[in-house]
């Protein structure tokens, strides 16, 4: 069993790292609307990461006292991310899904359902709020019965190893864009005034 602790707080530990990044960008840049919608999407697939791995670390922490005393700590910010049910539904149909129900047949998504009338948090600082206390969650536990140092050396190893793997310049990138659009032209002329717009936008963007 403590195998399985340990292993649940590895993860914790890899969400909280995610999730303090996402958080210092969005209030860096919250005046930003189009950053702050892709950000709070995000915090809100990370936030139901959290709440199904917080299932499996009960189970295995049933009958462990001294993690029971740690929970009564938690409880407060456990209630308030339990209080929005509609996130799991949410990031499953919607964001992480394609915007098709698989409970539904794969159906597409009813955004009445799964957003408008679900309990699902709406603003940005909702959002904020229930990151930071994901984050928090995690720390008291990491700290309070993780094995501090493989947890620390496995985040650490993450940070400082650079993988490239894909276009590494912004040139590189251009060159992508416009011999895309350059063979779909060839290929339909019809699409002349749609994709002369994106190229206008794509030597804009990376000027």
């Amino acid at each position: 069993m403590k195998d399985k602790l340990q292993e649940s707080l590895i993860v914790l530990s890899v969400l909280k790292y995610t999730m303090e990044k996402d958080y210092t960008v969005l209030r860096r840049y919250h005046n930003d609307s189009d950053l702050r919608f892709s950000i709070t999407n995000k915090m809100l697939i990370d936030i139901s990461s959290f709440l199904n791995e917080w299932k499996r670390f009960r189970k295995y922490s049933r009958d462990i006292p001294e993690i029971r005393d740690t929970m009564k700590v938690v409880r407060p910010a456990i209630a308030r991310l339990n209080k929005w049910h509609g996130i799991e539904g949410m990031r499953n149909t919607m964001l992480a899904h394609g915007y098709r129900d698989d409970n539904n047949s794969g159906r597409i998504t009813c955004i009445d359902k799964r957003y408008f009338n679900a309990k699902v948090p709406k603003t940005s600082l909702e959002i904020m709020l229930l990151i930071q206390y994901c984050i928090h969650v995690s720390a008291i536990f990491i700290f309070k019965h993780g094995d501090r140092e493989p947890l620390e050396d496995l985040i650490q190893r993450k940070n400082d190893t650079e993988i490239e793997r894909g276009i590494s310049t912004p040139e590189e990138l251009k060159m992508e864009l416009v011999s895309f659009c350059e063979n779909a032209l060839k290929l339909d002329p019809s699409l002349e005034d749609l994709l002369t717009e994106y190229l206008e936008s794509v030597q804009k963007s990376q000027d």
